[in-house]
């Protein structure tokens, strides 16, 4: 009777595995780059403004996964979707082209000088009570004393309502207009802070010695 029962097991295993088999395909992720391949800007004429840019760092639920939120308080991952470098890549490059190559800052190198350090806050899509493309940043600037300054972006830009096809395409192309939109913004407020540093310094030396 054993042995009648352990046939019948075996020959039933064949079929078991490919019923497991064909349940479900083989996953295969998507990625995505929210940088589009434009013709390479050109460098503004450098001026007096000098800048380092300093750490660029993300939260730590921030990677590589696309991440999606319908509340204030949760936030979830995409499973099939991912991009193709975690986000802090990105916004590091953005930070780049903005700040030295359509700001004409100076870039500092290495030794002294006013650093910018910046962190990615948020890097998702947003589907509740609106559906965009969601960007934070938050800044600081730094000299070998103080902070100067520090502030946050925040840029949100709407995702096309298209078909599901299409669906994971408008959501990147939102997050790169949200990027660039936030780099830029963070140049704009950085050239300001120190083109205001610069006139105190200047009103400083042509004020003189008090008598």
């Amino acid at each position: 009777m054993r042995i009648l029962r352990a046939i019948c097991v075996a020959s039933l295993l064949p079929q078991v595995g490919c019923a497991l088999l064909s349940k479900s395909d083989a996953f295969v992720a998507r990625y995505f780059t929210p940088e589009v391949a434009a013709s390479p800007v050109e460098p503004s004429a450098p001026g007096e403004l000098e800048l380092k840019l300093g750490a660029v760092n993300s939260a730590a639920y921030i990677k590589d996964d696309i991440i999606f939120r319908d509340s204030k308080y949760e936030v979830r991952y995409y499973e099939e979707t991912r991009w193709t470098e975690n986000p802090e890549v990105y916004v590091r490059r953005a930070l780049v082209q903005a700040l030295f190559a359509r700001h004409g800052l100076r870039q500092i190198v290495y030794g002294r000088g006013t650093t910018i350090d910046v962190d990615v806050l948020a890097f998702e899509e947003v589907l509740a009570p609106r559906h965009v493309g969601r960007v934070v940043l938050a800044y600081s600037m730094v000299d070998d004393r103080i902070v100067r300054s520090a502030r946050s972006i925040v840029i949100e830009r709407p995702i096309a309502n298209v078909p599901k096809d299409m669906a994971a395409s408008a959501m990147v192309e939102a997050l790169s207009a949200a990027l660039a939109d936030a780099a830029d913004a963070v140049a704009n407020r950085a050239v300001g802070e120190l083109r205001a540093e610069q006139a105190a310094r200047a009103a400083n030396a042509g004020a003189g010695p008090l008598p």
